[in-house]
């Protein structure tokens, strides 16, 4: 029984070391284009992006809380709505959600009609969560927006240009 325990235990070990290695060795290597990612949520932090930069109110209010303020767009969408969406990254990768309502063309004044989170993850190609303080859960990808609300229920709304 003691050689048994013993055989169980080691087994157990060098599973857990292989899959420790393999979790660092995708999270260090970035994945190909049209390959998705091995977890379901991979924080964006390996390259800086190139794009646009944010709108000028959404820097404002980064660095306002203390962030980055050269936030550059990864994606950028306009719902059937009316909403446009940022997803935003720094210059180490981190992840930020811009929204704002009204039309494309209406200001963007946060608080009012803008809201601004920190706590976004990359699901896949072109496909992120956000999740607000009240608990609702953002869903922004180039197809739709959804709106898993904390209570229940969802809404969505379909992209007419990104």
């Amino acid at each position: 029984m003691v050689i048994a325990t013993v055989f169980l235990t080691i087994i157990g070990m060098t599973a857990g070391f292989v899959l420790g290695e393999r979790h660092r060795r995708d999270a260090e290597v970035p994945q190909a284009p049209g390959q998705t990612p091995t977890t379901t949520q991979v924080r964006e932090t390996t390259r800086p992006a190139g794009g646009p930069l944010c709108p000028s109110q959404t820097r404002q209010t980064a660095a306002r809380l203390g962030l980055s303020g050269d936030l550059r767009q990864v994606l950028r969408i306009v719902t059937d709505n009316g909403t446009t969406v940022w997803i935003c990254q720094d210059q180490v990768g981190h992840l930020y959600y811009q929204g704002k309502t009204g039309g494309e063309k209406a200001p963007l004044v946060e608080g009012q009609n803008g809201l601004f989170l920190v706590d976004v993850t990359r699901q896949g190609p072109d496909e992120y969560q956000a999740i607000a303080d009240d608990g609702n859960r953002i869903l922004v990808s180039r197809v739709e927006l959804r709106v898993l609300l904390a209570r229940g229920g969802e809404q969505t709304q379909k992209v007419v240009s990104d």
